[in-house]
């Protein structure tokens, strides 16, 4: 027994030494593994945050290109309506002839119509022509992404910067210039901006849309029973407004802009606005740099607004009687639309007193001119303009490369027409215009406003 311990030790010593090299053969490749996949993954990751970025430049790209194709439209409608209305104002006393031709509704489409690029709608009904195409276009484009354009009116809102000076200027001046009608008396005196007019005009304009919000839903009402509506008023003017003293800055979590607002989103950044009122205001107001309200494009929230005082049915009637088109409106007028607020037949309003003889004869708290001379005055001195041709453009695109989407807004306005300047060109004896001579009038687009969301 004492001979066989010895070998017994000997051979479990050399049981445990096996199997050590395979297992550091193992253990090495278990790392090796992991390390080949960490480079893989890594790699993996590094492509697609390349193809990603790449699909973002491209849907960039695709935006911008959408922004040139909806300037080009807003262009395009502007020259044409300047050439319709050279040709209705050479027809003479066939004006209505070549205003029934080409309606205005039917302008207007070449801007508010929206649009996909490419086309991938139901094309079967279109002619022959127009199809092969659309299918052409399709085949050779090699356009990556889709497109969607659209371009809203943006004088269709209540700006909430038009009681600063700075923005009622052009509106006020518009409305306090001389008239080529014969002088008023000397009584008269002139309306003009007034900025603490236009503050009470304001909260008294907020009010109105919360009591009608009241009225029309009992759930909010209970909701907001307790709240002071002059408050928001009273935030909407301190954050835009440098001049404004509130008394409610020292209690706001967050210190006013001081400064006019940008954008409507900004709204959320009050203490008294959370989503419930933000989605009550934000249709009816915008932030552009203009005060103007085109009522052939306003919508009801927009019309509660500006006439707080119509009742429900005679909203609904302001509606049908503006948004007559086509046979509609050319066809024979009935009782109820030959005295529609002086207008002929139905359609869109054609300058501003029509719009206000319109509330005269069919809205019951204007049925005198005393109350529509009040509601002119009153938006004079809130330097707002009534309108009736759209000159600001709200410019929403969307561009989709892949999963890449890119969202871009712009606000346009069209800059008045103004007279090209005359060359610097050597008279040349042979010809017979004169390069000095300013030529024709020509029209512009400002972008006021651009960014990427």
């Amino acid at each position: 027994m004492k001979f066989c311990h010895p070998l017994t030790k000997i051979f479990k010593k050399k049981l445990d030494n096996r199997g050590v090299a395979l297992f550091i053969v193992l253990t090495s490749m278990a790392t090796l593994a992991i390390f080949l996949g960490e480079i893989t993954y890594t790699a993996q990751i590094n492509q697609k945050l390349a193809y990603d970025r790449l699909d973002q430049v491209k849907a960039t790209a695709l935006a911008k290109s959408g922004f040139r194709l909806a300037l080009l439209r807003i262009r395009a409608y502007s020259e044409l309506k300047k050439t319709v209305a050279s040709m209705a104002k050479t027809a003479g006393a066939d004006a209505s002839a070549v205003n029934s031709v080409i309606p205005k509704d039917m302008l207007e489409k070449i801007w508010n119509e929206p649009i996909t690029v490419p086309f991938s709608g139901d094309i079967s009904s279109l002619p022959t022509a127009a199809q092969d195409a659309l299918l052409k276009f399709r085949k050779d484009s090699g356009m990556e992404g889709k497109l969607y354009l659209s371009i809203l009116s943006e004088s269709s809102k209540f700006n909430l910067n038009s009681y600063l000076p700075t923005f009622a200027a052009i509106a006020a001046q518009s409305k306090a210039s001389p008239s080529p009608s014969p002088s008023p008396s000397p009584s008269s005196t002139p309306v003009v901006f007034d900025s603490e007019h236009a503050r009470q005009a304001l909260t008294d304009q907020i009010t109105q849309t919360f009591q009608k919000k009241f009225d029309e839903d009992e759930k909010f009402r209970d909701q907001y029973r307790n709240l002071k509506i002059s408050d928001i008023a009273d935030d909407i003017m301190a954050w835009n407004d440098l001049s404004y003293d509130s008394n409610r800055s020292q209690s706001s979590n967050m210190p006013y802009k001081k400064a006019p607002f940008y954008d409507i989103s900004e709204l959320h950044f009050l203490p008294t606005v959370d989503d419930e009122i933000y989605n009550l205001l934000a249709p009816a107001y915008s932030t552009t740099v203009e005060s103007s309200i085109n009522v052939n494009k306003i919508l009801e929230p927009t019309l509660i607004a500006l006439v707080p005082s119509m009742t429900p049915e005679e909203r609904k009637k302001f509606f049908q009687d503006r948004d007559q088109t086509g046979d509609s409106a050319s066809a024979s007028p009935t009782p109820s639309n030959s005295n529609a607020g002086g207008k002929e037949e139905g359609g869109p309003f054609k300058d501003s007193k029509e719009f206000f003889d319109y509330l005269k004869k069919n809205v019951a708290s204007y049925n005198s001119e005393t109350k529509t001379q009040e509601l002119k005055d009153s938006l004079t001195k809130r330097g707002i303009s009534i309108i009736v041709e759209e000159s600001q453009f709200l410019v929403h695109i969307e561009a989709t490369v892949q999963q890449t989407k890119r969202i871009l807004e712009a606000v346009v306005t069209l800059v008045p027409d103004k007279v090209a300047p005359p060359t610097n060109l050597p008279v040349n004896p042979n010809a017979n215009v004169n390069p000095t001579t300013p030529t024709t009038k020509r029209s512009s687009l400002k972008v006021i406003q651009m960014r990427f969301l």
